[in-house]
Formats: structure tokens, C-alpha cells, sequence
């Protein structure tokens, strides 16, 4: 009998896209070091999100892919016992599990507990990532945008503002515009709304008034604070 674990490394028809880039205007994951079970999952993952731009994308497909890139991910986490992963490789690996969880929607939640953990796995590694000498680029712009909609509703929340402040003013950003582009040039899925949920938190940041409070729908993404899905 088939585990389910053994279920969810099974390739679901997806994954068998070709996962060179589509476009190569995207952020070049090749010219850092990640380890390459991360690195696999992001190059077939965005060309999937690159191949139904134009086309439906059903919910449940959706979620298929969002199990099959958690579980892969998170067990390829546990063969990693030669030698302990970058903090770029892991950076990478809990971001992707996010966003995964982001573009799912709070339907896919089981509880807030299972967010929680690789939330704070993905601060712990951005941190020990900041603690190297690095210049920031459209990465960490990623970053930043995906770890402050996971942690809406949390303590967790004014930790990414402040990231986000900083990378916003390295890099010169002005406007969720600019950002956004700088978004989707590394892992993006194109969903109604989706975009009006990431504007509504960097909206906090571009705004020059002190508001310690994210708005409605940016709350919404959270298991924390709402079951209503906007995504």
C-alpha cells in the first residue's frame, strides 16, 4: 500500500514541463548557490506559473501542486544530513513553501501552527542570511513581499515592514509598481486579486504616514484572522 508520503513525491502531470525559463527576463537563479533540490522545484514551479498565465488553472489542480511542492520540498529538507544547507538554500525552500501556501489560499490551511513553524524557519534563515556582507536584489525584494502577506495578523508582521522598508530604499523603490515587477521577475502566479493583496502591504510601506494597522484584505491571506479566501 501506497504511504502518503510516497503519494505526494509521485510527479503530478505538471511537473513534467520542460523547467528551462520561458522568459529570460527572469531573476537567474544559476548565478547563486543553492542546493539543487531547492533550486529544481523553483525552475519547474515558475515555468508551470509561466505556462497557465493564459490558460485556467482549476483550484484543485492548484492544490495538488501546492501539496506536491510542500511535501517535496519539506522531505528533501530531512535527506539533507551531510552537511548543513545554505541560508540561501533554506531562505529559498521555506519562501517557496509560503508562497505555495499564499496562492493556495486560507482553504488550504489545516491550522495556523504548520505556518507558524516555517514562518519562523524562514525569519531564522533570513537572518543568518543578513548576517553575511551582500548586496540586495530582486530577491530579497521577493522575500520581503512574501513574508509580510504570510505573516499578516502575527507579531511577526512589523518585522517584515521593516525589511521591506530596507530593501525598498536600497534598491531606490518608489512605488508597488516598481516592486511588483521586481515580484514577478522571480516566482509569481498570476491569480484574480492576488496582486491587489501584495499592493495592500507595500501600500503600508510607500506610505509615508504611520499606519501600524494592514488593511482588510491584506489581513485576509492570514489563517490567523480570517477563513475568507480573496485569492
Amino acid at each position: 500500500m501506497t504511504s502518503a508520503s510516497e503519494m505526494a513525491s509521485l510527479p503530478i502531470p505538471e511537473w513534467q514541463f520542460d523547467s528551462t525559463a520561458l522568459d529570460d527576463r527572469l531573476f537567474d537563479l544559476s548565478t547563486i548557490e543553492v542546493d539543487y533540490a531547492v533550486k529544481n522545484v523553483f525552475n519547474r514551479l515558475r515555468n508551470i506559473f509561466q505556462r497557465v498565465r493564459n490558460i485556467p488553472f482549476p483550484a484543485t489542480q492548484l492544490h495538488d501542486l501546492t501539496c506536491f511542492v510542500i511535501h517535496r520540498l519539506l522531505l528533501s529538507a530531512l535527506a539533507t544530513t551531510i552537511s548543513l544547507p545554505s541560508p540561501m538554500t533554506e531562505s529559498i525552500r521555506y519562501g517557496i513553501i509560503l508562497y505555495m501556501f499564499i496562492a493556495q489560499g486560507p482553504t488550504y490551511y489545516s491550522h495556523a501552527v504548520i505556518l507558524n513553524t516555517i514562518l519562523l524557519r524562514f525569519m531564522e534563515n533570513l537572518e543568518h542570511l543578513a548576517s553575511t556582507p551582500r548586496v540586495y536584489d530582486l530577491l530579497d525584494v521577493w522575500f520581503a513581499a512574501v513574508g509580510m502577506v504570510a505573516s499578516a495578523g502575527t507579531a511577526h508582521h512589523q518585522q517584515f515592514m521593516k525589511r521591506a522598508r530596507d530593501v525598498a530604499a536600497a534598491l531606490q523603490l518608489e512605488s508597488f509598481g516598481d516592486t511588483l515587477i521586481h515580484i514577478k521577475s522571480v516566482l509569481w502566479l498570476e491569480k484574480p486579486q492576488c496582486e491587489d493583496l501584495f499592493r495592500s502591504h507595500w501600500g503600508t510601506i510607500f506610505d509615508h504616514t504611520d499606519q501600524s494597522e494592514v488593511s482588510d484584505l491584506s489581513m485576509s491571506v492570514s489563517p490567523y484572522s480570517s477563513s475568507v479566501e480573496y485569492i
